[in-house]
């Protein structure tokens, strides 16, 4: 009873800051995930050393946290794409680095350090531009779009949890996630699909037909990103990313759905705006 009170206050408070930040400005949004992005990747990075691995830690959240910006940056027109490209040479410093530091393991090391990159600078960079797609009125800024992926990617999950502790029989990734049930997952995508239908009806932003398949997609790539840090996880032999979250485990075990299924729904959405 105590963990389930730790867990719903933990997600509650996480709820209002996220939803919180998002529509203050796109300013305080930018910022949050900022934040969020330089210790998702140092867990990341820290499951690689707590494996023998040694990953540039300081390169790594570096250069994130530039592409983070360089993109939030290109999106709203404050720099142009030949402005940037200078800072994206800095990635050659990551190898050249591992040059120097004689490490154990240093192409591992290296791989690692753009892998974490990979995984969540690029994921998080969508976070921005999906408030503010090419179709809307340049410069203009729709929070309401963002929270949709939230929508989504939130009811699946629950959804899924619930269906598939009542009847889920049928193992999903028996080897990845012993948990997940093709029933959950089913049930979790009627879930997302049903509520995302009336989210996006009342906010007027999509029709039914157009969030089927924005949603479809959505839960799908983000069940592949819930699997392949599980995955993860499970070749590191941790249950947890980390503890930062009481009762959810670390940031990379809750954005993990989020991190794939943000450039897909985006994709999705600038497909059927108008």
């Amino acid at each position: 009873m105590k963990k389930l009170l730790i867990c719903s206050l933990t997600g509650i408070l996480y709820a209002i800051v996220l939803i919180g930040a998002l529509f203050v400005s796109r300013f305080t949004f930018f910022a949050l995930f900022a934040i969020v992005l330089t210790f998702t990747l140092w867990e990341f990075y820290r499951l690689c050393y707590l494996n023998g691995y040694e990953p540039q830690v300081f390169s790594g959240i570096t250069f994130a946290l530039l592409f983070y910006a360089g993109m939030f940056l290109l999106q709203y027109n404050l720099f142009t794409f030949e402005q940037m490209l200078p800072y994206g040479l800095l990635a050659l410093l990551i190898p050249f680095a591992e040059l120097t530091r004689k490490k154990k393991e240093p192409v591992e090391n290296m791989a690692l350090t753009f892998a974490g990159i990979m995984l969540t600078a690029i994921p998080f960079s969508f976070f921005n531009l999906i408030p503010n797609p090419p179709i809307n009125e340049s410069g203009a800024y729709n929070p309401w779009l963002m929270i949709g992926v939230f929508v989504i990617i939130w009811t699946n999950d629950t959804g899924a949890y619930l269906i598939g502790s009542m009847i889920g029989k049928n193992k999903l990734a028996e080897k990845i996630s012993p948990n997940k049930t093709w029933e959950g997952a089913i049930g979790g995508a009627v879930f997302a699909i049903l509520f995302a239908i009336l989210y996006f009806h009342f906010t007027n932003l999509f029709t039914p037909v157009e969030t089927v398949f924005i949603s479809l997609a959505t839960v799908i790539a983000g069940t592949m990103g819930d699997l392949t840090e599980s995955l993860i996880k499970r070749n590191f032999n941790v249950k947890d990313s980390g503890n930062m979250l009481p009762g959810h485990g670390g940031l990379l075990d809750r954005f993990d759905s989020l991190l794939f299924a943000a450039p897909v729904y985006y994709v999705m959405i600038i497909s059927f705006l108008k």
